[in-house]
């Protein structure tokens, strides 16, 4: 993936597959089988980074490896 924050890089490109498929719905175009596969892989890239970011963001921190592992209610380990 190139050097973007994941969620806008994902969502620009979803919505670009989504403007390009309204668009040959619109107005009757005929989409390639090439045009196809390569608007399969953007959304699949798109999916992929969104996957990773919730993943990233939903994945508990490492305990400490000194022994403390009790948190407080505040989040905060004692």
């Amino acid at each position: 993936m190139p050097d973007h924050e994941p969620i806008p890089f994902a969502g620009t490109q979803i919505d670009q597959v989504r403007r390009q498929l309204l668009d040959a719905a619109a107005f009757g175009k005929h989409l390639r089988p090439e045009q196809l596969e390569n608007m399969a892989g953007r959304l699949a890239e798109g999916l992929r980074a969104y996957t990773e970011a919730i993943t990233a963001a939903t994945t508990p921190a490492a305990p400490p490896t000194d022994g403390r592992a009790c948190l407080d209610y505040r989040g905060r380990l004692r």
